[in-house]
């Protein structure tokens, strides 16, 4: 049970933390702040609320679409994630796009609370309603609060170095991965109540990386790792990943021209 609840929290609130260092070193500081006092309330309610409500008619939305409703409304979730994340990558250095961009991150933040906040408070019942290990339950809660917390920290400190040491949008990228990742588990989902077809398996790197453990959950997180990636997810992958990059270096070259030409 311990194991459990641990794993619990890397698959579904460590995606939480992992978006606000991602969401704060995007908007640090000056006018692009978004760390507001006003602002943290009023969003951070917002997404409360509606992890709330949806949990609580989670039972209610699993009947939509033949029984599918649960898994298309995570799937659109983890895609909307996917697109705000895929812009803020695109528009990254435009600065007449600012209220756009915030509104893409409040947009990405909130979706990510609202799909992953979810999954949690279900699998957390889950885990309360048919556990009676409650020690061991709530030593996992304590110990996998801290690990998130500690781990988003050191992410974002690690980031801001490379950031400003290595390479300027090193946590830009790291973002698009995020975003990745949150994209294939829609790819599962759909493909778990055949909305998708199920395809070639490339590789099984179970015995290298199992995805069941500790260190398989956060490469999951960071970057969409799968230990059997199907074609589907593969392309998909590829795709998701060269649009966004190809997009941002044309909207550089113009610029670049343009300023030459002016």
């Amino acid at each position: 049970m311990l194991i459990n609840t641990v794993l619990l929290f890397l698959q579904c609130a460590l995606p939480m933390f992992i978006i606000i260092s991602l969401l704060l070193l995007r908007f640090k500081g000056g006018t692009e702040s978004l760390c507001t006092t006003k602002n943290v309330l009023k969003i951070s309610s917002i997404s409360f609320i509606l992890v709330f409500v949806f949990s609580q008619n989670m039972e209610v939305i699993s009947q939509y679409f033949d029984g599918k409703g649960s898994e298309v409304f995570f799937s659109i979730g983890y895609i909307i994630i996917y697109l705000c994340s895929a812009q803020l990558f695109v528009f990254d250095n435009k600065e007449d796009c600012l209220r756009y961009k915030k509104y893409l991150a409040i947009t990405t933040f909130i979706s990510v609370m609202l799909v992953n906040g979810s999954h949690f408070i279900l699998y957390l019942n889950g885990y309360l309603t048919q556990s009676l290990q409650f020690e061991s339950l709530f030593i996992g809660i304590v110990l996998g609060v801290g690990i998130c917390i500690s781990f988003a920290i050191l992410f974002y400190f690690l980031l801001r170095y490379c950031d400003t040491s290595l390479y300027t949008n090193t946590s830009s990228y790291f973002l698009l991965f995020f975003a990745i990742g949150q994209l294939m588990q829609s790819i599962v989902l759909l493909q778990q109540v055949d909305v998708l077809p199920f395809s070639y398996i490339f590789w099984n790197s179970t015995n290298f990386i199992a995805e069941n453990t500790e260190v398989g959950q956060l490469l999951r997180v960071l970057i969409g790792y799968e230990t059997t990636p199907s074609l589907i997810q593969l392309v998909t992958y590829l795709i998701a990943f060269i649009i966004p990059i190809f997009v941002s270096k044309s909207h550089r070259i113009i610029r670049s021209n343009y300023g030459d030409n002016s």
